[in-house]
């Protein structure tokens, strides 16, 4: 039996065409179609025939990873914060639209099963996959047993509160979230803060202050020896490496594997000063800090597995 699977970012939409165990025939990316449901539907269903090509009449089910707040059971996206999408019954509208049964699950919980099935931690009973991306998300393994929660939302790490004086407003709405300082989405707006203290003035501070900056260019900007560029990533992984903290104390894990296209993009910049910033902030023995090997397909990867281990977990 082959698989379709979907990993619907704030960004992007990857999808592939795999074996159960993962092995990917076909993949496709393209930029998230965000000015109705109805165009992200249509996406999602033009992008399963590309793939799926001659073979889709092999295609026994389809694995469908998104960012987002879910009732995973009842397959429903309340809230995907990074995107207009609030109450959609995606599950239902994609079996109808594509023919084949569906299971609905957060990408930051698809990757984390990649990576326990056939990633970082496969051999792993005590383990966290992070994702620092446009947004922050991920989940955990613990003892063997892959966290869901009561609705499928174990997983929500990157709205943990950070800043208790809640100085900038998350994409969710709520304030003081880790999300809104230091995803791909959230550095700039911190940048913003730090902006308003920071001297020396250099080139970056006045475009920071105008709201004209983008993560990359912060990240450029470091690289090339901007000292405020530099400051903010510092600040950026103190505040990382604080949340890892809590992920530690919470959850004990043995390894922590971190994916996302803003860490996976600057390793050097992101994960390893996390790596070299935790023992200071955790109370527990810090664990091994790695860079996942799947890339940024984790997630895609484990919605495609996760047709195969839904009855295992009840993703249903």
């Amino acid at each position: 039996m082959l698989t379709l699977g979907f990993d619907i970012g704030g960004s992007w939409v990857r999808a592939a065409l795999a074996t159960e165990q993962g092995e990917v025939l076909r993949k496709s990316v393209k930029r998230i179609a965000t000015s109705s449901v109805e165009t992200l539907l249509s996406q999602i269903e033009s992008m399963a025939k590309e793939v799926g090509g001659s073979d889709y009449h092999s295609v026994g089910g389809v694995g469908l990873g998104i960012a987002g707040r879910l009732q995973m059971r009842e397959g429903i996206l309340v809230d995907s914060p990074h995107t207009p999408f609030k109450g959609v019954q995606i599950r239902k509208e994609l079996e109808e639209r594509l023919g084949r049964e569906v299971v609905l699950i957060n990408d930051g919980i698809a990757a984390t099963l990649a990576e326990r099935v056939i990633g970082a931690g496969a051999k792993e009973d005590n383990m966290v996959y992070v994702a620092i991306g446009t947004g922050i998300g991920g989940g955990a393994v613990v003892d063997g047993n892959l966290l869901l929660g009561k609705e499928g939302n174990a997983h929500e790490m990157g709205h943990m509160i950070i800043d208790m004086e809640g100085r900038i407003r998350c994409s969710c709405g709520g304030r003081g979230h880790w999300e809104a300082y230091t995803s791909g989405s959230g550095i700039p707006e911190y940048a913003r803060l730090l902006a308003e203290e920071y001297s020396p003035k250099t080139p970056l501070c006045d475009l920071v202050a105008e709201g004209r900056t983008e993560a990359k260019q912060i990240f450029d900007a470091a690289r090339k020896g901007d000292g405020f560029a530099k400051h903010i990533l510092e600040e950026a992984s103190r505040v990382n490496a604080m949340a890892f903290a809590n992920l530690v104390s919470l959850y004990d894990p043995r390894l922590i594997v971190v994916g996302g296209g803003v860490a996976l993009k600057n390793v050097d910049l992101v994960i390893r000063p996390i790596a070299k910033l935790l023992p200071e902030f955790a109370f527990n023995a810090p664990p091994e800090v790695v860079a996942t090997p799947l890339g940024e397909d984790a997630p895609l990867l484990g919605a495609v597995l996760a047709v195969s281990y839904s009855s295992r977990y009840n993703f249903r």
